[in-house]
């Protein structure tokens, strides 16, 4: 279409809608009228669903970093957990291989003179999905004295025999005043077998 033909057709046009029968100010009406239309229309249909959009984008931009630095983190956590895992291997290697954890309980109380104060001692493992599985002793003690129970506990908590302490529950005893009953869970992996 040319320009000549194209200002003809809107010519037709506007003879057909009455347009160039309004007054020069009903004119001014109708053109801002169009006007406000077209634009609200380019705005619904183009310039907003673009804002939506980027607005979307941000959004999963943003997840995304809150995501990866969650998986840093696990990664990292991960890596940790595995250099632990292969420092207890390594020292589990270096511990003696006739190493029971009820024996060096009874040495490291007989150590710590406790073994008179020791009620209980009952012996369990539980297997977990690696190589290594649990060894745990539950213990009593009763009647026990705070200097004597510190002195236990520094005896039982061996880096090097990879023995730690899991659990632990302290109450004053019910008949001697000044005196501790101890339940302890102490723990150490072993390779299974």
């Amino acid at each position: 279409m040319t320009v000549l033909t194209l200002r003809n057709f809107i010519q037709v046009g506007l003879g057909k809608t009455g347009f160039n029968k309004l007054e020069k100010r009903e004119k001014s009406v109708v053109v801002v009228g169009a006007i406000f239309l077209v634009c609200f229309a380019l705005f619904h249909f183009t310039v907003s669903p673009l804002l939506q959009a980027r607005q979307q984008t941000q959004k999963a931009l943003i997840q995304k970093k809150e995501d990866i630095k969650k998986i840093r983190q696990l990664q990292e956590e991960y890596r940790h957990r595995q250099n632990q895992a292969v420092n207890i291997q390594n020292r589990l290697q270096k511990r003696s291989p006739s190493f029971t954890l009820f024996s060096f309980i009874e040495e490291r109380a007989t150590k710590a003179k406790v073994k008179q104060q020791i009620n209980s001692m009952t012996p369990s493992t539980s297997e977990g999905d690696g190589p290594l599985q649990e060894a745990r002793v539950d213990l009593k003690l009763e009647k026990i004295s705070l200097p004597q129970l510190v002195d236990f506990l520094q005896q039982i908590e061996s880096t090097d025999d990879v023995v730690a302490i899991k659990r632990i529950s302290i109450q004053e005893n019910s008949k001697e005043e000044g005196l501790l009953d101890v339940v302890m869970q102490i723990i150490t992996f072993t390779k299974k077998s």
